[in-house]
């Protein structure tokens, strides 16, 4: 069985929805940020949705085009760049996505919320990666 065009269409919804989401908080100032346990609890929520989403999506073209099965979700994108999928560039920012993702997940007491406050600045890298699965996968003007 191929992909799943709208498993595939729903997830990378949720990641330009996360995404948007995020955006938002690049214009308050950081200091804000941290002191509002409500700002900061969202933007973590919204890197581990996004995150996850994009792992998700990395899992399913991994099994369904490659036949693939990655050890780990940050080696899941090695897989879409080593299958000319992903830039080396943008792969080595999406494992760092997920790594913040399982940080926030297992490891939250060690959390720096300066750090996750930082990552916003990165959040292009959402974008990036919808539009490489999407021209990848023949869904790019379905999704974007």
């Amino acid at each position: 069985m191929g992909l799943n065009k709208e498993k595939l269409i729903t997830l990378v919804a949720e990641i330009q929805k996360a995404r948007r989401q995020l955006e938002e908080y690049q214009t308050v100032p950081e200091q804000t940020i941290l002191a509002s346990t409500e700002k900061l609890n969202s933007i973590k929520y919204l890197f581990i949705l996004s995150a996850e989403a994009c792992i998700d999506v990395c899992q399913h073209v991994s099994a369904k085009l490659f036949s693939e099965t990655p050890e780990s979700y940050s080696s899941c994108f090695q897989i879409l760049f080593q299958h000319n999928m992903l830039s080396e560039s943008l792969a080595k920012r999406m494992a760092d996505l997920a790594g913040l993702r399982n940080l926030l997940v297992h490891r939250y007491w060690e959390v720096d919320d300066k750090r996750v406050v930082g990552h916003l600045k990165g959040i292009g890298v959402l974008d990036e990666y919808a539009k490489a699965i999407a021209s990848h996968t023949g869904l790019l003007g379905e999704t974007m």
